[in-house]
């Protein structure tokens, strides 16, 4: 058989990144350089849908630099008709030890079965030796070297499309329309008309978001007290508001990023929500919290009409696999990629049932 065209990791790499976006939560797993040694091996070896060629793990895990650098079709072939067999380990430095196996099948090619992006036998057990695998011929297709970039482009479109959901495209459109050059301010339209200029940078994009999608989601009548950047510059502050509630806004107080206020018919009514937010680093901790807490008593508004919380990008994203452990109970992450959902770490007992 004429096995497909062979690009270079490294291409197969930069391809992933565009191919698997951000916003699916498996992202991390299908973009990494694993995920690229993987799809090289299936081309490097013809396991592509139509072949009758399939893979097993092992046949990753087994393969070494050495083989890698024998790429004519004559050793290609050589490789894959030795691999098949019992005992057969390709000469030179392994890429992986044996205990990369769960990693290699689970994280990787299963999530790649999962998007459309692979094929595997039915009903044969994890613990089997048989190759099960291959590379759909769709999926392959988007790794020909000879694929300029615009029909590159136009491919995975199509692709993504026939695969992927229609809520993953919704977020990776939204996340990749969050993007800002380094000269571009970004503009926040705040709750009482005016226009705050935050300095460019993801973390400028989710408070912008925070500002003009989530205050306006969660609370019937926002308004903006606080919202600040990394160096404690101050964007936005709205002092006469912060005393009819009591607080004082004191710069040198430890104070958030973002503060917002659900304003009420009356004082009982009325709630102070407390966002940090965080492209890298900086969550809402239990000590964080406990803080805000006492800066709240010092003013004298009800400890009960404080909400708080941490703002993140994506929950795929690593700033949030991050700082997962080390979110307050009793505090909420939000999403800058799904903005109409919350997700609340309850920090008392509730009935499953109900």
């Amino acid at each position: 058989m004429s096995l497909p065209q062979l690009p270079t990791r490294k291409d197969i790499h930069d391809r992933l990144q565009i191919i698997f976006p951000a916003g699916l939560e498996m992202r991390t797993y299908i973009v990494r350089e694993m995920a690229a040694n993987v799809v090289f091996v299936f081309l490097y070896g013809g396991m592509v849908e139509g072949s009758g060629r399939m893979l097993r793990p092992s046949h990753v895990y087994f393969y070494t630099e050495d083989q890698a650098g024998l790429v004519d079709e004559v050793d290609r072939e050589h490789w894959f008709k030795h691999s098949v067999k019992p005992g057969f380990r390709p000469a030179g430095t392994r890429w992986y030890a044996d205990t990369t196996k769960e990693p290699i099948r689970d994280e990787t090619m299963n999530n790649l079965v999962n998007l459309g992006a692979m094929g595997k036998l039915p009903n044969v057990p994890t613990t089997s030796s048989k190759p099960t695998y291959w590379l759909m011929a769709d999926f392959a297709a988007l790794f020909a070297p000879d694929l300029d970039e615009a029909d590159f482009l136009l491919a995975v479109e199509k692709w993504q499309k026939q695969h992927l959901s229609p809520a993953a495209r919704a977020r990776m459109a939204l996340l990749s329309g969050g993007k800002v050059k380094k000269s571009d301010e970004v503009l926040v339209q705040c709750p009482d008309g005016t226009i705050a200029k935050l300095s460019p940078g993801p973390s400028s994009v989710i408070s912008k978001d925070v500002v003009e999608k989530f205050a306006i989601d969660f609370l019937p009548s926002p308004a903006l007290l606080w919202m600040s950047e990394s160096g404690n510059k101050v964007r936005f502050e709205d002092e006469a508001t912060a005393k009819t509630l009591g607080l004082s806004i004191d710069k040198a107080k430890v104070l958030p990023d973002i503060v917002l206020v659900n304003v009420g018919a009356g004082p009982d009514d009325t709630s102070i929500v407390f966002i940090e937010v965080v492209a890298s680093d900086g969550p809402m901790h239990s000590r964080r919290k406990s803080q805000l807490l006492e800066y709240v008593k010092a003013s004298g508004f009800p400890e009960d009409q404080c909400v708080f919380g941490t703002a993140f990008e994506d929950r795929a994203d690593s700033a949030f696999r991050k700082c997962l452990p080390q979110l307050a109970w009793g505090t909420f992450a939000w999403f800058r990629s799904e903005p109409e959902r919350i997700m609340w770490l309850a920090d008392e007992p509730f009935d499953i049932t109900e």
